[in-house]
């Protein structure tokens, strides 16, 4: 199975982004819980039913938004990945994506993985596909 260029790039940029993303969703879901509700009932303008009526009602607003929504799509497709590694995959995974912050690792340059460069490509394609698919941007075949 080929995966084409611009996906495996876009699932790469996910995966690298992914402790940073996890961040940023965590700091995103205590910044709604942690906000104040503030009511707009008291004004008229005629709309009322498309604002929030309770702090609940504004939280579950916010949570259901679709930046949220994505985060928390990507971030499962990663941790679900990663999740069904073997702990030598997962030192492959780790040593590509999360040692360089902007770049991944290169092959050659993954010495701490007792792997061949073709062996670490296939767990690099494992890893890609399964993540691809959970997104929804690799079909089953």
């Amino acid at each position: 199975m080929t995966i084409e260029r611009d996906s495996w790039r876009m699932i790469e940029i996910i995966i690298r982004r992914y402790p940073a993303k996890k961040r940023e969703y965590e700091e995103y879901i205590s910044d709604v819980m942690g906000a104040a509700f503030v009511s707009n009932h008291d004004t008229n303008d005629g709309d009322d039913y498309t604002k929030p009526r309770s702090e609940t009602e504004a939280k579950a607003l916010k949570l259901t938004s679709v930046y949220a929504e994505k985060l928390k799509k990507e971030i499962e497709a990663v941790e679900y990945a990663y999740n069904n590694l073997s702990s030598e995959e997962k030192k492959v995974m780790r040593e590509r994506y999360w040692t360089i912050r902007y770049r991944n690792k290169p092959y050659t340059k993954m010495i701490n993985c007792n792997y061949s460069e073709r062996q670490m490509h296939r767990i690099i394609k494992k890893i890609i596909t399964q993540v691809g698919r959970h997104i929804g941007e690799i079909k089953n075949v």
